[in-house]
């Protein structure tokens, strides 16, 4: 929406504008701006102040030409990086870490991923999934180190080196580096929401209820700044997705404005595209069931995106997880070279909609051989679930 409609909406937009104080008891609160200081008395407050950058313990991220990426400014200062960048290390195999490395390797640097942990994405996906992204980046050119730690940039002013250990031998070795960018994490920004009496909850953001209502009346918290609740545990989860945020921001604006509408709860539906790769998960991976302790039966399938005597098909591998005791479907993954996303989406339906192995596996799914089969893998996944769970 262009800025200059804005004050048709009756919406008063304050750009380069810092809040510096707020008097929640007097419902005021006061700003520094380039055109000087001021104070604007409310009737309700959102937050929505994001996150920033968790930096992690190694030496020598105070140089020039050493990133992060969460800001515009941040991608502008990378995107000016291109031609003058021979060796980018990107320390973090995350989602923006892997899509700052495809970027790059894209516009011909030599890049190299350090990931701590023993595959990419691990917040994302299973270790078998894991592996399957990881030899797709790496026939691509991709250099990745896993299980790999990060311990210092070296140079004078700007970085000559990455140094890193290898997690299980040990082995220390370095890394050419004309650039660094470090994606290992964000925490939610909060001092502001706090220093008024806002309730910080276990996963360090704003806590909020199903209003996206603080503790305080009439004070709201949304985006990677909030915590909120996972749709199927009613347990502490922080947002970080887009598309929750936007979901938090609708309800929170309703309910400030005197409305009743609630958020249901963070399913937590993702998906990337590396190397024309597509990458999607949503709901439970194997290792948040477990931090969950909800026990899970899995439904694994190796299938084509179309029928095996029409041209064209791709590889796909589709998981889906369903809770042991009643067989309801919790979560689930594909990989794939095309129709990853909305196939995630129907995964993310059904787990919203509470639906079971049986049900998925009773859906009627279209068919035209040029688009897709007479079974769908994720029908076969439920399959091989439903005959597990004896259902």
């Amino acid at each position: 929406m262009p800025v200059d409609s804005w004050s048709g909406l009756k919406i008063d937009a304050k750009f380069g504008t810092t809040v510096s104080k707020i008097d929640h008891k007097a419902k005021t609160l006061f700003y520094e701006s380039p055109e000087g200081s001021g104070s604007y008395e409310y009737d309700a407050l959102v937050f929505a102040t994001g996150a920033r950058n968790a930096d992690p313990p190694i030496k020598g991220l105070d140089k020039k030409r050493v990133y992060g990426l969460r800001t515009l400014d941040d991608a502008k200062a990378l995107a000016a990086e291109v031609g003058k960048t021979k060796n980018a290390v990107i320390i973090g195999g995350g989602l923006v870490g892997m899509e700052a490395a495809e970027a790059f390797h894209e516009k011909g640097v030599n890049v190299t991923v350090v990931e701590f942990l023993p595959n990419i994405l691990l917040a994302m996906v299973d270790p078998d999934m894991a592996s399957i992204v990881e030899d797709h980046c790496k026939e691509h050119g991709l250099k990745i180190l896993t299980n790999t730690a990060a311990q210092e940039i070296t140079g004078d002013e700007t970085p000559r080196t990455v140094v890193v250990q290898n997690r299980e031998t040990q082995e220390i070795s370095e890394i050419p580096a004309d650039i660094v960018v470090v994606s290992t994490g964000v925490k939610p920004v909060t001092d502001l929401a706090a220093s008024i009496g806002a309730e910080i909850g276990t996963t360090r953001g704003i806590k909020t209820n199903e209003l996206m209502m603080t503790n305080l009346k009439d004070v709201y918290a949304v985006g990677d700044c909030s915590e909120n609740v996972g749709f199927m545990t009613r347990k502490p989860v922080p947002g970080g997705l887009g598309t929750v945020a936007v979901r938090q921001a609708r309800v929170a604006g309703i309910n400030a404005a005197g409305g009743d509408v609630k958020f249901p709860g963070i399913v937590g539906a993702k998906v990337t595209k590396l190397f024309g790769l597509e990458v999607a998960s949503t709901g439970f991976i194997e290792h948040t069931a477990k931090v969950f302790e909800v026990e899970i039966v899995k439904g694994s399938v190796k299938g084509r995106t179309k029928p095996h005597y029409y041209a064209g098909g791709k590889d796909i591998k589709v998981k889906t997880f369903y809770e042991k005791s009643t067989g309801t479907l919790v979560g689930g993954q594909i990989v794939g070279l095309e129709d990853a996303a909305m196939r995630i989406n129907v995964i993310t339906l059904g787990i919203q909609h509470k639906i079971t192995a049986a049900d998925l596996f009773d859906m009627e799914n279209c068919y035209a051989p040029a688009i897709c089969d007479t079974w769908d893998p994720l029908v076969t996944s439920a399959e091989a679930a439903r005959r597990r769970l004896k259902i």
